[in-house]
């Protein structure tokens, strides 16, 4: 029987490689936010509410409007050498900012947020001294600087804090701008000697505001992160049920993609081999074809317990472990056996009330890689056989083929369960 055996093996691994080339995996991104990224939303409206307050027990001056005493730049670029001293800076507008997108991985601790703004205002007093090409240039004075279609891009780091809770341990602001349009009141005494130098400086408007970023972005980024955590130390928890809602939305969607990529029934692959069966000392050649093969109840899977969620800090690791299930499994194939003078065709149905399936993730943050610790079928439910095709042309020989193909079979199946569910979850947990 050695030559079913290799059949049945070959079996397993062509189910894999066709489910594999299916249709594209479902993406979690779209999907309704999380209960995290629910809560981040409510600290960004809370992050805006405290703007114009501030957060004197933090050292965090007021945001909206933003006082900046005094900020001193130096510009050079080609043939452009400015330094340039800027006073009573006030910085307006932070406030009003869009929440565009708010996007939480929870396996790998970490969350993406994209804020809009369509005007920054600054103004203030300026003392400018330097040269342009071979033109020197000087003023003082008040000046005005508008930048249009900003975007605020903020990448999150998730983790456990000194409080042993879920909170933001990195938060990280990178600023982008589409225009903007400057006016510096009395450079080079006025005149048209003043509008050139004032289109020059609009070209270094980018620069000019990239030091006031790193005057002021530590503050936003500060006070942002303790929005956060305030919010999540107050509502989300390690372990919660924050987690296992997390869960259920990833499994809602594999239930969804699976039924648009066709993949409940799954298809099965077909295969045949021959073999050589020995008995009362009689040698005989057969051939055995499985074909017409289907796979359904994929689109059931669901949590079939509570989630679970190790941080190891040291080793910067995040530890998901949880049990799958799913019911009214059901696998129907078509076997042909050819031995002698004989033939017979069977067909093969087996269900399964329920599969359980416990996995374990290993997630080191800093490589952004997930694999799994172990992700295998724990329990089978009552599983119940039916068969047709037997009659009269029975022989010993052929119930001894199909009792041990029927066994064989069962291992197969459940190695080809086991297989597509964990393929199922890294492409599910890969696409975050």
């Amino acid at each position: 029987m050695m030559g079913v055996r290799t059949l049945l093996c070959l079996l397993s691994a062509s189910a894999l490689i066709q489910y594999g080339a299916a249709g594209e995996p479902w993406n979690e991104k779209d999907s309704a936010s999380n209960a995290i990224d629910d809560q981040i939303i409510k600290a960004l409206e809370s992050f805006r509410e405290h703007m114009s307050s501030g957060w004197p027990e933090l050292g965090i001056p007021v945001l909206d409007p933003l006082l900046l005493p005094e900020v001193d730049l130096n510009i050079t670029a080609g043939n452009i050498d400015l330094k340039m001293n800027l006073s009573d800076v006030v910085i307006n507008n932070l406030s009003n900012f869009t929440i565009d997108r708010v996007h939480s991985n929870l396996l790998f601790l970490k969350v993406d947020i994209d804020l809009g703004l369509a005007q920054l205002d600054v103004d203030g007093l300026y003392d400018i001294l330097g040269t342009i090409g071979v033109f020197p240039v000087f003023g003082e004075g008040p000046f005005l600087l508008d930048a249009f279609d900003l975007t605020f891009s903020v990448e999150v780091g998730l983790g456990r804090d000194e409080y042993d809770e879920l909170g933001v341990t990195i938060l990280t602001m990178y600023v982008d701008l589409n225009t903007t349009e400057v006016d510096f009141e009395n450079i080079m005494g006025g005149g048209d000697m003043a509008d050139f130098v004032n289109g020059v400086l609009s070209s270094l408007a980018p620069d000019i505001l990239q030091s006031l970023e790193e005057e002021y972005l530590p503050f936003l980024e500060e006070a942002l992160k303790h929005e956060i955590n305030t919010i999540l130390h107050g509502g989300t928890r390690l372990g919660d049920d924050s987690i296992n809602d997390y869960f259920d939305r990833v499994f809602a969607n594999m239930r969804q993609g699976i039924i648009e990529n066709g993949q409940d029934p799954l298809g099965l692959p077909e295969d045949s081999d021959n073999f050589t069966v020995t008995l009362f000392n009689k040698t005989m050649e057969g051939e055995v074809f499985v074909g017409g093969g289907r796979l359904g109840g994929l689109s059931t899977i669901h949590r079939a317990a509570d989630m679970t969620l190790s941080y190891v800090g040291e080793k910067d690791e995040v530890i998901w472990g949880g049990e799958i299930g799913l019911i009214d499994l059901q696998v129907d194939y078509t076997f042909r056996l050819m031995l002698a003078l004989f033939g017979k065709e069977l067909d093969y149905s087996l269900k399964m009330s329920f599969v359980h399936l416990s996995f374990e993730t290993d997630v080191f943050l800093h490589q952004s890689e997930l694999t799994f610790a172990y992700c295998n079928i724990t329990e089978l439910g009552p599983v119940h056989f039916k068969e047709k095709g037997a009659g009269p042309l029975d022989t010993p020989i052929y119930s001894l083929l199909v009792n041990t193909l029927i066994g064989e079979l069962h291992g197969l199946v459940t190695g080809i369960i086991q297989g597509v569910i964990c393929t199922l979850l890294e492409e599910a947990f890969a696409s975050g």
